[in-house]
């Protein structure tokens, strides 16, 4: 039996979502992870706080004059996603949504938890006559987050100070060959920091997600978006090799797709020079 899904195309089992809306939603479910991360970034800034500027001393700014050291639109994003994913964990949890997941109960409450709690349910959602709502509230949410994040980095951070005694962070700019530490201030050569993180990278394996974040924050150029989905274009049509992972996503040699990337953006660079 088989019915239509919100987005138009048909359905199967008597599911009221469709395959590619479900594979959508377990996408959008798949990437939160990283996005919490990415997002708190965004949130707390990678800048130190200038104590120079914050009063009792000479020209610091008054209460009303000082900038927040939060940004709170992704903070608001994120707490929206959280509290959308509870509501929905709590319907699941309420109407014995179906599941094969090994792990019973709630999950804690936290981002990561539960959407990789919802990922083991997104078959049983799809037969829910509100399956769709919950499609478009969590990847319209998802995506939101994405607009908020996606924007080239103000300053990369490239790992800790090799100074000893130092517990500093290196910091340099995307186009910069110079990395800084926040502490000591002591320089480095960026790029040399860039290649040893990116042979460090070589043999993990990540997700598509993983790796246009990865990519793109180490030098890549283009999009984030747009290289997520070519490394899924490239994965339909068997051109990555996948490999298994202890959830339902699928997981690539970062090495391998990285070096696919480069190439692709250098001809890409050639053919409009």
């Amino acid at each position: 039996m088989s019915g239509e899904c919100k987005c138009g195309k048909p359905t199967r089992d008597a599911a009221y979502v469709c395959d590619p809306c479900g594979d959508e939603l377990a996408k959008a479910l798949g990437e939160v992870p990283w996005l919490d991360e990415e997002l708190e970034v965004s949130i707390t800034g990678q800048r130190g706080v200038d104590y120079r500027t914050l009063g009792g001393s000479k020209g610091g700014k008054k209460d009303a004059e000082r900038p927040s050291p939060v940004s709170w639109g992704p903070s608001e994003a994120r707490a929206h996603l959280r509290a959308l994913l509870v509501s929905w964990a709590l319907f699941c949890e309420a109407e014995a949504v179906r599941n094969s997941s090994p792990y019973p109960g709630l999950p804690e409450d936290n981002l990561p938890a539960l959407s990789r709690w919802l990922m083991w349910r997104v078959d049983g959602l799809a037969l829910h006559d509100i399956g769709p709502d919950a499609v478009d509230e969590i990847t319209s949410a998802v995506a939101h987050c994405h607009r908020l994040i996606d924007r080239p980095a103000d300053r990369q951070y490239l790992g800790t100070c090799t100074e000893d005694d130092c517990t500093g962070r290196m910091y340099g700019r995307p186009s910069s060959t110079l990395a800084r530490c926040d502490e000591c201030g002591t320089s480095a050569n960026a790029e040399e920091i860039r290649e040893r993180l990116l042979t460090e990278l070589d043999d993990r394996l990540c997700t598509a997600a993983e790796i246009a974040r990865l990519s793109t924050y180490l030098g890549l150029k283009a999009d984030r978006d747009a290289v997520r989905k070519r490394i899924n274009q490239w994965a339909t049509r068997g051109q990555l090799i996948e490999h298994p992972s202890v959830t339902a996503e699928v997981t690539f040699r970062f090495g391998e797709v990285y070096a696919r990337l480069v190439a692709d953006e250098y001809q890409a660079k050639k053919a409009t020079a």
